[in-house]
């Protein structure tokens, strides 16, 4: 699928009423729109506050749950029930994640009903993406790009909530799992183009429900709110605008399982020491003085092991109004797609060779019963309310709800980007975990180039917001779109070796900036980092790990979600984005970011971005400058760097 093959469904005819005057409007088609495959419509008299890190967003959640007096339908990628939501000095000094949804459940007056659906595969969740840290009893490294093991005390919470829910101990909290089945994979991949080595074979089989959303209080539109989130729901990433160095709220985490802190030889060892020394205590008259070996040895593992989790950036929506239909016909069929999680000695079962077998054959039993059911008991029972019944008084925005959805052969996501770099005439501002989009860099070629021969002079001015890939197979994909940017030489090894097969004939030499301009595309690529206030080593830097699925255009349209700019989430993953042409809320978000980057907001809505372009270029490199000399850091940003031999690609 092209990123234009839907372009001829925006054409507009201009025409005006000759009874009252010849009034003309065009309106730029923000809205997407699919010949192949349905996408939701655009909704209006909306209600949408874009929330930036995970303080704002844990805290608004948390609020908006105590306040919940009928449901609460949470999607989420990863969930981590011993997190607390808000937080005072510390990561643990606040309501449980999982207490608090159980305080609803379980209140005498309104008690809530919870439910909680979760992507997760027996063989990649715990192989490959331990993202339900603590279900079915297993302790394993949290989430995240780079992990680490949680506390005994966190990690034990997070074991016994998950069993006490799964073996139904906790009422009006159900949760369900779900797998994207694996015959979905050739066909969603279908006319795309990726790379693959040894490694991405393997990761490509494992597609993913990467959604993350929450529904709250469905049934009374009044009162009823959502949010399309970036965010996962777990503690690492929960953190401020400010993302301070080595801040004490975020999570201590462990390069090693504390639960091996004290070996079998060192307890052994340390009793028969301690007792020697209650003998010679007694033998001498002295009173008996408690032991201090095991909290030494706890203490020296915590010195050595222990590490403030890393700064993370992430950005989710708050959101209210008719789009909130939309989102519960996403969770109402996800919900029956799904299945209740099984007992922990149930799930132990299904993971032997013989249950994996039987669940295979119950899976391809289902597959071929097509047997037309009715809507399913949850759709039932909402499908007296209609999208009209949300719609808010003093609502001001509108917004469509976007999806890749690989059973449905869904992928308005990717049409999203491909309309909103369509429109482009000022600036795409694109701040996202992965930006590994070949395709949509073409696109943008493209639509620069038609912007050209139709008479435009300005440049669109492209700032790209990423992280170093977490691991080397994603190097190459990153590189495949960083060249097209004239940003090649970000990726110092890829470039020496594009330059070398230039020099000798095999390939073009990478384009440079100066080259992409005469061509009308600004572009530069940052990545976002911390520091100590006196930095006096490389130690005293950390870059911050950009999460966050964000993309901005001209100040007048926006779309926020879990789609990352790769393929997995425009075709193989599922993924849920909001996409929204009010202006005002795009200016608010450009403004914010820009803020928390540079410490500035940037030029005026609409105005031209030539010169913060001209000082985020500036920024970035004095920012890499002083982090070489052990300088203070000026904003948070600094030039998007790699400097790694590339792994074998992985999608």
């Amino acid at each position: 699928m092209s990123m234009d093959e839907n372009a001829g469904l925006y054409h507009q005819k201009l025409c005006y009423n000759k009874e009252v005057g010849p009034y003309q409007c065009l309106s730029e088609p923000w809205w997407v729109r699919t010949s192949k495959h349905g996408t939701y419509p655009p909704r209006h008299a909306c209600e949408i506050k874009p929330l930036v890190c995970g303080e704002a967003v844990f805290g608004s959640i948390q609020d908006d749950l105590v306040k919940a007096q009928h449901s609460v339908d949470i999607i989420t990628w990863g969930f981590d029930p011993g997190m607390a939501l808000v937080r005072n000095s510390r990561p643990d000094d606040g309501i449980r994640y999982g207490d608090l949804l159980k305080q609803i459940a379980t209140r005498k007056d309104n008690p809530v009903t919870v439910r909680l659906l979760l992507w997760h595969d027996n063989a990649a969740s715990y192989a490959l993406q331990k993202n339900n840290p603590g279900l079915y009893g297993c302790r394993i490294p949290t989430i995240g790009g780079y992990a680490g093991y949680f506390g005994e005390t966190h990690d034990q919470y997070n074991r016994e909530w998950f069993d006490e829910v799964l073996a139904g101990k906790v009422p009006n909290i159900v949760l369900h799992t779900r797998e994207v089945a694996l015959g979905l994979v050739l066909p969603a991949l279908a006319g795309e183009n990726y790379k693959t080595g040894a490694k991405g074979k393997v990761g490509a089989i494992y597609p993913t429900h990467h959604q993350k959303m929450i529904l709250i209080d469905y049934e009374t539109p009044d009162r009823a709110v959502g949010y399309v989130m970036g965010h996962n729901s777990t503690t690492d990433f929960w953190d401020t605008v400010g993302h301070r160095f080595q801040c004490s709220r975020r999570e201590t985490l462990y390069k090693k399982n504390p639960a091996n802190a004290v070996s079998q030889a060192d307890t052994a060892w340390d009793e028969a020491a301690d007792l020697y020394d209650r003998q010679v205590q007694a033998f001498s008259g002295l009173p008996e003085r408690p032991s201090q070996r095991r909290a030494q040895r706890i203490a020296e593992f915590v010195k050595k092991y222990a590490f403030t989790a890393k700064p993370y950036q992430d950005v989710s929506l708050r959101v209210r109004g008719p789009v909130l239909y939309d989102m519960n016909h996403n969770f109402c069929y996800g919900w029956a797609e799904s299945e209740q999680a099984t007992s922990t000695l149930f799930n132990a079962l299904w993971m032997t060779p013989p249950g994996l077998v039987v669940k295979a054959a119950l899976a391809v039993a289902k597959a071929i019963d097509k047997t037309p059911e009715k809507a399913p008991a949850l759709v039932q029972s909402r499908q007296h309310l209609k999208a009209a019944d949300f719609i808010l008084r003093d609502g001001q925005h509108s917004a469509q709800l976007m999806r890749t959805y690989p059973a449905y052969k869904e992928k308005s996501i990717k049409e999203c980007y491909a309309n909103l770099t369509r429109l482009a005439q000022k600036y795409i501002f694109i701040q996202n975990q992965y930006i590994q989009y070949e395709d949509w860099a073409e696109h943008l070629m493209k639509c620069a180039e038609k912007l050209r021969d139709a008479g435009f002079t300005k440049p669109i001015y492209v700032f790209i917001l990423t992280s170093t890939p977490e691991t080397d197979g994603m190097d190459l994909a990153t590189y495949d779109v960083a060249i097209q940017l004239g940003n090649s030489e970000t990726m110092k090894v890829e470039h020496e070796e594009a330059a070398a097969k230039a020099r000798r004939g095999k390939a073009k030499m990478p384009i440079t900036a100066s080259e992409l301009e005469r061509r009308g595309i600004r572009a530069l690529m940052a990545s976002m980092w911390t520091g100590s206030p006196q930095p006096k080593s490389a130690n005293d830097y950390e870059e911050t790990y950009i999460h966050a699925k964000v993309a901005i255009v001209d100040d007048a349209a926006f779309t926020v979600g879990s789609a990352n700019l790769n393929v997995r989430s425009m075709a193989l993953d599922s993924e849920l984005n909001l996409l929204s042409q009010a202006k005002d809320v795009a200016f608010e978000l450009r403004r914010k970011l820009f803020k928390q980057c540079t410490n500035d907001e940037g030029p005026a809505q609409f105005a031209d971005m030539k010169e913060t372009f001209n000082q985020w270029l500036t920024l970035m490199q004095d920012n890499t400058k002083a982090m070489a000399n052990r300088e203070p850091l000026i904003g948070q940003i600094a030039t998007f760097h790699v400097d790694r031999q590339p792994g074998s690609p992985v999608i």
